[in-house]
């Protein structure tokens, strides 16, 4: 009895951080809801995968739901699917390259604000210099554009790791 209460209260567990992972990824990624819960579900199983019938079971969506959800994760490359030998089933898992664009896509936005940062520092010292009225204070920049740098740095190592991690994996499986 008491394993079966832990088994319910760990799929219980299961259910709700998907749904809260599921409402920040519709927010930060704009994913449609059942696209977004599909996501964390595959993030929580991503060294299995799941089958279309276990996304179906676990989701509690209709068959053509999450299959258009899938096929929409698919074409922005978000997840993939692989297949077992003997097994015809599909395995949906998240796709690293989904990962990258996704970090790709940080870095551009925070180097693009740590530019501009820069541009507005730049602009500030040259009106110190050539304004006697004005006096800007460019101090203040420095610890946010310090964060902006180190969370570039960190984005690109970041980076890195998964493609070496994925190409290790892709050389496993030739």
């Amino acid at each position: 009895m008491t394993k079966m209460k832990d088994q319910t209260d760990l799929e219980n567990q299961k259910k709700l951080l998907v749904e809260s992972y599921g409402l920040f990824m519709e927010k930060q990624e704009k994913l449609a809801p059942i696209a977004a819960r599909i996501f964390a579900t595959l993030l929580i199983n991503k060294e299995n995968g799941s089958t279309f019938e276990e996304l179906v079971n676990f989701l509690g969506a209709s068959k053509s739901t999450v299959s258009t959800n899938l096929k929409t994760l698919q074409k922005t490359e978000i997840i993939t699917y692989h297949t077992k030998p003997g097994d015809r089933k599909k395995y949906f898992t998240l796709n690293p390259v989904g990962f990258l664009a996704r970090i790709n896509e940080s870095i551009k936005m925070y180097r693009i604000e740590q530019k501009l940062l820069i541009q507005v520092r730049e602009y500030k010292q040259l009106a110190n210099q050539t304004s006697k009225d004005k006096n800007y204070t460019i101090d203040h920049d420095m610890p946010y554009l310090d964060f902006l740098t180190n969370t570039i740095n960190l984005l690109e190592q970041l980076h890195k790791d998964i493609e070496a991690k994925c190409s290790i994996f892709d050389h496993l499986s030739k």
